[in-house]
């Protein structure tokens, strides 16, 4: 008899054990329409810096300088649709020699060209979730357009330097993922082409979720 009712406890033990572990670790909700992520991420491999040319004369010293910053406020308007207005902030330094003929011989006066920009633009994401079912991850494509507002402070032009305003607008086109480590805050990453870097990573939070509770999906 007391075997009898050891074994019972025991299993009894084992199914709540079982039930527990099944409750307590939901796979985390993916994208949710009608939903507002807020992004911010950090960019690296940056085009400007990658492009930066110098006329003759000049002679290409080091760049120093920080990580572009991302930041976006994206808002769902369909199941898998979304819509952003993106924002960036880009900002180095550019060391570069002159190099001038004077009475005593050729010699090299440095200059610094502080570089800026400030991007503003609205992207639309396409949603993969219906594809691609891998576990607490929001795959998407984005496709849009930026403008750019962008300054020179010593810009190397013929033989002396100016200050340069331009103003243009480059497509934007990446893809990339939301990985929710709960059902507000996803880690953030995208790989593709905006001019401004290669890749970005960062971070989101989730407001105003239609679901109170993390959904279960399929493994």
């Amino acid at each position: 008899m007391k075997s009898c009712l050891l074994s019972l406890l025991s299993l009894i033990s084992v199914s709540a054990f079982a039930q527990d572990t099944t409750t307590a670790r939901p796979a985390r909700s993916v994208y949710e329409y009608h939903s507002i992520i807020a992004t911010a991420s950090l960019g690296f491999v940056d085009g400007y810096k990658q492009s930066y040319t110098l006329p003759a004369g000049f002679q290409k010293n080091n760049t120093s300088g920080y990580h572009q910053i991302y930041a976006k406020l994206e808002y769902g308007l369909t199941k898998h649709i979304s819509l952003a207005a993106t924002f960036s902030y880009d900002a180095f330094t550019y060391n570069f020699g002159q190099e001038y003929t004077g009475n005593s011989g050729a010699f090299t006066r440095y200059r610094t060209d502080n570089f800026r920009l400030l991007s503003g633009g609205l992207t639309a994401f396409y949603h993969l979730n219906n594809v691609i079912h891998v576990r607490n991850l929001d795959p998407f494509v984005g496709v849009g357009l930026s403008l750019n507002n962008i300054r020179f402070s010593n810009y190397p032009q013929g033989d002396s330097t100016v200050t340069r305003l331009e103003h243009n607008v480059t497509p934007y086109l990446k893809v990339g993922a939301h990985y929710y480590i709960t059902s507000v805050f996803s880690i953030f990453g995208d790989v593709g082409y905006d001019k401004e870097s290669i890749f970005s990573i960062g971070g989101s939070c989730r407001f105003f979720s239609r679901k109170k509770t993390p959904a279960v999906t399929k493994p």
